[in-house]
């Protein structure tokens, strides 16, 4: 009974912290047959934006689109994937979740650590 309630508490602060991470895929308009789908992954926010809509001292950090960023709450880079030569960002998609459900499991082992 003891593990079952453990494994509750872990999916019940998967939840929570699901709101915390955000994938932001940044491409430019040049570029944009080249987006990667991100609709698949699960357990964080999704967000799309052109490069040329960025702020100049973000461009300036942006050496490859298209590029993709997992950010937790505070903004902080938790996880980068980048276009090589081709323009296009070629891991599978399963690496990406698979980083998404690393940090949120980190979050929660900190969180419940902390209570």
């Amino acid at each position: 009974m003891k593990n079952l309630i453990c494994v509750f508490y872990v999916f019940f602060m998967c939840f929570l912290n699901a709101q915390d991470l955000t994938l932001m895929h940044v491409n430019a308009k040049w570029n944009q047959s080249n987006n990667y789908n991100l609709r698949g992954v699960k357990n964080c926010k999704i967000q799309y934006a052109l490069l040329e809509d960025q702020a100049p001292s973000l461009r300036a950090q942006i050496t490859s689109v298209p590029i993709i960023f997992l950010l937790d709450k505070n903004g902080k880079p938790r996880g980068q994937w980048k276009a090589g030569l081709s323009f296009k960002i070629e891991v599978p998609v399963e690496e990406i979740q698979n980083r998404v459900n690393v940090v949120m499991l980190e979050s929660s082992r900190r969180r419940a650590t902390s209570n």
